[in-house]
């Protein structure tokens, strides 16, 4: 980023070129002239006006000054040069010999010569120093406003503070990073880095680092890396301090992915082997509760071997879920039109919603093709929609919504009226196991978490208590489509 001063300061320098160059012209004419002018005045001059020639001598030494101070050392040369050869004629015609008085003409000349040498030179020496004032001026300027598009460049935000603790310097990502609206003061007393600050610049902390969690609005919070570091000069005395702020919302999003695929991984080889384990015991158990119940003929005991069956279909239920979660899945890659899955979707859940009371809606605002398993992409949405309606606990609606992002991105939006999740549990959700249904497995989410991870999609979820929860999925369009 160039700095406006800096920007006045080079138009100032250019302009200034501009003008001396306009003002050299202007400057060799009036020299040209006035040596002419008063050669002619020499030589236009009758002889016996002794005292007019010696006023007229005496005029030469404007131009030579004037060439100096414009031309430096050669303007003063050069000058001074074409005087006396225009000059020296004269004395042999005034005088018509050579004589005392006319060597005492001559050296005065000389006296030309040396004017316009001195001066040149003082004004020589005078230019040069004024130039390199100017070049150092250029290369402090380009120096800062190349420091300046470093700091602009680097993605954290980066603010530099003198030895009192006053803010000399940031970059624009500061503005981003913690919002325009509020005061940078305001900010670090907030967080208590103002006394964290003042101990890296009375040398009492060689390093501080820490995270914080800033709120920039009511609904939205970030995470930020805060790093502080002295700043030395060659002597290694701090004149300084360096505050960095790094927004790292994304990092700890992809770490929190990463656990959660950790624990999907260990859950489901773990899983696996369970359901291996006992699916052949619980197999048997139903077989010899069936025949009993079908021998025996105590109502009471029927009833009671009509629950240990029912009891371990359920159990069934489980260990099948447990098998898809941990079994590796490949997916049957094909052109879906998203609008179209989502209306056969709707058939299949209308009946369910009704049922609960609930009503659903499809609105498509633009019709979007990714690439995708058809049967896993409607196992991941039937499982969002039946836990909207079951949030639901009195009649309500289930609208769902489909769009595109950027061109790039299919967004398919769920939003349903119900009970709301707790902001602390809302990165729990999709753990294994994790639920909050009195008969739920907890592995509905986490398997369609699994799905749409598979598509290189991603899922986001806002909820409120009260208002109802909102989820969010995102599916990479066809290439034809973004193009």
């Amino acid at each position: 980023m160039i700095l406006i001063g800096d920007i006045a300061l080079i138009v100032a320098i250019q302009k200034e070129i501009g003008d001396g160059m306009n003002q050299e012209k202007k400057s060799k004419i009036l020299v040209f002239i006035l040596v002419l002018l008063i050669t002619a005045l020499h030589y236009f001059t009758a002889s016996h006006r002794w005292v007019l020639h010696d006023f007229f001598r005496r005029l030469y030494y404007l131009p030579i000054v004037l060439a100096a101070f414009q031309f430096r050392l050669k303007g003063g040369f050069i000058t001074s040069s074409i005087i006396v050869l225009l000059y020296a004629p004269h004395l042999i015609m005034y005088f018509g010999e050579i004589n005392l008085e006319v060597v005492n003409q001559f050296l005065e000349i000389v006296m030309f010569m040396v004017i316009g040498l001195i001066t040149g030179y003082l004004v020589e020496i005078d230019y040069k120093r004024k130039k390199t004032l100017e070049h150092q001026i250029i290369k402090l300027a380009d120096m800062e406003n190349y420091t300046h598009n470093i700091m602009d460049s680097i993605h954290s935000g980066i603010v530099a503070f003198d030895f009192n603790g006053n803010v000399t310097s940031m970059n624009k990502q500061v503005d981003d990073v913690i919002d325009t609206d509020k005061d940078l003061k305001e900010f670090l007393e907030q967080q208590q880095l103002t006394k964290e600050i003042n101990k890296v610049l009375k040398g009492k902390e060689e390093y501080l680092k820490k995270e914080i969690e800033y709120s920039i609005h009511e609904d939205k919070a970030i995470n930020l890396n805060i790093t502080i570091h002295p700043l030395k000069n060659i002597s290694e005395i701090i004149e300084g301090a360096v505050l960095v702020i790094e927004d790292i919302t994304m990092m700890k999003k992809l770490e929190t992915q990463v656990r959660r695929g950790e624990r999907l991984a260990a859950v489901g080889q773990l899983a696996s082997g369970i359901a291996h384990e006992i699916r052949n015991p619980l197999g048997i158990i139903k077989t010899i509760s069936q025949t009993i119940r079908h021998d025996v003929q105590d109502d009471e005991l029927k009833e009671g071997l009509g629950i240990i069956v029912d009891e371990i279909d359920r159990a069934n239920r489980v260990i099948k879920e447990l098998l898809d979660f941990s079994r590796p899945n490949k997916v049957q890659v094909e052109a879906i039109q998203l609008e179209n899955l989502l209306d056969e979707i709707l058939v299949i859940t209308k009946k369910f919603g009704e049922q609960k009371g609930t009503a659903i809606y499809l609105f498509v605002e633009q019709s979007c093709e990714i690439e995708g398993d058809i049967d896993k992409l409607k196992q991941a949405f039937i499982n969002i929609i039946i836990n909207g309606i079951q949030a639901m606990k009195e009649e309500g609606n289930l609208v769902v919504s489909l769009e595109k992002e950027n061109n790039k991105w299919a967004v398919v939006t769920f939003k349903d009226r119900g009970k709301g999740i707790p902001k602390e549990l809302l990165d729990k959700i999709f753990n294994p196991f994790f639920t909050t249904k009195e008969s739920g497995t907890g592995l509905g989410l986490s398997i369609t978490h699994r799905i749409i991870e598979e598509h290189q999609g991603k899922i986001e979820i806002k909820s409120e208590i009260g208002e109802g929860t909102e989820v969010k999925i995102y599916l990479p369009l066809l290439r034809g489509e973004v193009e």
